[in-house]
């Protein structure tokens, strides 16, 4: 079970989670959150997330030198103190806060453990559908969490009445472009298919790692055609990605079953090559 931990860092400060509270001022300040996992000592992704991190206070025309300099020693620094403080040593999430109070640049650390120290992969496969209420539309934000967040909100509140464990979110042409949080990959034969920014597809921190995997394992990897609900009903094996989560595992779409064979040794990889 995850687990909060029983401080929060707050511009270098520790209080206690249960007694933190957001004033009105940093609530209408308030920028991003940006959540990266720790591995025991590690932080897989450290660098990726540092630079999503520069990519977002640049968008908002902001500079956080404190963190962002000398390959964010200052970041990862607080990230360790956070996870000291509150015994954290195994697995956990940190998510950092941004906000911006009278032009001058705030930010606070939460961290919580979770159940596995490692990346591994579903045991019990999730099932899905897809969500097409509203539809996410390529832009200059779209393949970042700043353009995708509202999108990801939205369908997670309509998994809360449904049987599945997560939906699909589809773009202005209908073709399927992310999970919410994750990036979407079809599997058949020697061949991997993907959603491609240009359909509006988020495009998660793992992604050139997940290139290098499909090289390595010999496999194909193509996303110049968007992803259909037939698409995903005629492909073979189906799994979504992020730096936090690592590979999960698709059993079932509408009623298709699927297998995780080519899954579990992209799965193997990713969570040697993270480890390390």
């Amino acid at each position: 079970m995850n687990s909060l931990g029983k401080h929060i860092l707050d511009d270098g400060s520790f209080r206690l989670t249960e007694e933190y509270q957001v004033s009105l001022s940093e609530m209408k300040g308030f920028l991003f959150t940006e959540r990266i996992r720790a591995v025991r000592t590690n932080f897989p992704y450290f660098s990726e997330t540092l630079e999503i991190i520069k990519l977002k206070l640049l968008i908002f025309n902001l500079t956080f030198p404190e963190f962002t300099t000398n390959d964010g020693a200052g970041l990862k620094r607080q990230l360790e103190r956070t996870l000291t403080k509150n015994k954290h040593f195994g697995g956990a999430e940190l998510s950092i806060s941004f906000k911006l109070i009278d032009q001058k640049i705030h930010y606070s650390i939460l961290s919580k453990k979770l159940k596995n120290a490692d990346y591994e992969l579903n045991e019990k496969g999730l099932h899905i559908g897809i969500f097409d209420k509203i539809q996410k539309p390529a832009s200059s934000l779209s393949s970042i969490s700043l353009g995708s967040e509202i999108y990801w909100n939205i369908t997670k509140r309509h998994i809360d009445e449904s049987v599945l464990d997560m939906l699909a979110i589809v773009n202005t042409s209908d073709f399927v472009v992310e999970m919410p949080e994750s990036n979407i990959y079809l599997i058949k034969g020697r061949s991997v298919r993907g959603a491609s920014c240009e359909h509006g597809a988020y495009l998660d921190i793992t992604q050139p790692l997940m290139r290098d995997i499909f090289h390595r394992l010999k496999l194909h990897y193509s996303e110049s055609e968007g992803i259909t609900a037939e698409d995903i009903r005629l492909t073979e094996e189906v799994m979504i990605v992020n730096a936090l989560e690592g590979v999960q595992w698709i059993a079932g779409f509408e009623g298709k079953r699927f297998f995780n064979n080519t899954i579990k040794k992209i799965s193997e990889l990713f969570n040697q090559i993270s480890a390390n």
